[in-house]
């Protein structure tokens, strides 16, 4: 337990290999500890090694087959290796992992399993966050296809987004007790909408190619949020987020905006402020470093509205993003967009990858050494 506790208090701090070695100084003085093994395999991979990442969680389950949290760490491992048909298998013990942060949906239909869809009403419930639940929506062109009719209980917010842009579907709000519309649509199966990926994502070649995205905002709101930017001023409108929300690595994942002076000094572009929350004092400093004026819309805000948020990024020509909730939005509307990883990146992204395959109007941007962007910022600022 000593060499344990060491190891995750070396991986809170980011000192990945230190971990690694506390870990298997654990497993030495006790091989069938799977607690180990799986710490171990979240430590290799936060350093990208994912084949011994995976060699160390196969460890854990053949000691403990039922180890939820090591099966879901390993679909991680998968997924981000691109093995996707396994890894979306071993995604489902994500339900019994004491920390998954979604509860499970207690509705009485069946769950899809891969039936025939035609003639058939299926039941598509949210899970995650806002951003998780835009990224998953990208697998239900199909399910809309197949499926006489489709009702997505979802983030209120994302209601009026989705029932925009498919069509048979309806969306309603989740809330408990359950949108009595769910009730009344007399659903034949209901499935978690990122379960749908083991049916419909199982290899490289089922991703989507379309770059046009596959949501829709207000064409209304979007043409008057184009007049607005369009008086800013000649030239391309950029959006621009630099920090991410994430409670635990969302420090790893932003960009100081110190490191964006280069490029917000681009001649022919306005750049407008994407970032969610108090932005002030940053906007401030780019004014005060630069002379550069980045335009902050106050008759938007993507915290309450979804409406406004889409079609804010509709109007843009472009939008440079950190990981996090706002490249979901433009890569579900197909807006140009270059994402800014840091060097260990979720596995949506996989390994090496400089394209995106939830999304292709992205193109990504990796950090090369930890903790350290000037390299990366001077890459992007070089290309744009």
């Amino acid at each position: 337990p000593a060499y344990s506790n060491l190891g995750m208090a070396y991986r809170a701090q980011g000192e990945h290999r230190d971990a690694v070695s506390c870990f298997d100084e654990a497993i030495r003085l006790d091989d069938g500890n799977t607690q180990a093994y799986n710490n171990l395999g979240i430590s290799l991979l936060d350093m990208n090694d994912l084949v011994q990442a995976e060699a160390a969680l196969r460890n854990a389950l053949a000691i403990e087959p039922d180890y939820a949290e090591a099966h879901f760490n390993l679909s991680r491992v998968l997924l981000m290796a691109e093995d996707f048909e396994d890894g979306w298998k071993q995604n489902e013990w994500r339900w019994l992992c004491n920390d998954f942060p979604s509860t499970w949906r207690e509705f009485p239909q069946a769950m899809w399993q891969g039936e025939d869809l035609a003639d058939k009403t299926i039941l598509v419930w949210s899970e995650q966050g806002v951003g998780d639940e835009i990224m998953f929506a990208n697998t239900l062109p199909e399910l809309v296809q197949n499926a006489e009719k489709v009702i997505i209980e979802c983030n209120d917010r994302l209601v009026p987004v989705f029932e925009r842009s498919f069509d048979s579907v309806t969306a309603v709000a989740r809330q408990e007790p359950p949108d009595s519309k769910i009730e009344n649509a007399a659903a034949d199966f209901q499935i978690p909408i990122g379960s749908i990926c083991k049916f419909y994502r199982k290899s490289v070649e089922e991703f989507p190619s379309d770059r046009a995205g596959y949501l829709t905002a207000d064409s209304d709101l979007t043409a008057e949020i184009k007049a607005r930017y369009a008086a800013l001023g000649d030239g391309m409108k950029v959006g621009i987020s630099w920090r991410s929300g994430n409670p635990i690595v969302g420090h790893q994942r932003s960009i100081p905006l110190e490191f964006w002076d280069e490029i917000l000094s681009s001649d022919g572009c306005q750049f407008v402020n994407l970032q969610y929350g108090d932005v002030d004092e940053d906007l401030a400093g780019v004014l005060e470093r630069t002379g550069v004026q980045v335009f902050k819309d106050d008759a938007v805000d993507p915290l309450t509205s979804a409406e406004e948020w889409f079609a804010q990024i509709q109007a843009l020509d472009h939008v440079i993003s950190v990981d996090n909730s706002t490249i979901q939005v433009s890569g579900s509307l197909g807006i140009p967009t270059w994402t800014l990883l840091s060097e260990v990146p979720e596995w949506r992204f996989g390994l090496k990858r400089l394209d995106h395959l939830w999304h292709p109007s992205i193109r990504v941007f990796r950090q090369q050494k930890k903790g350290s962007w000037d390299l990366l910022m001077g890459e992007v600022a070089f290309t744009f």
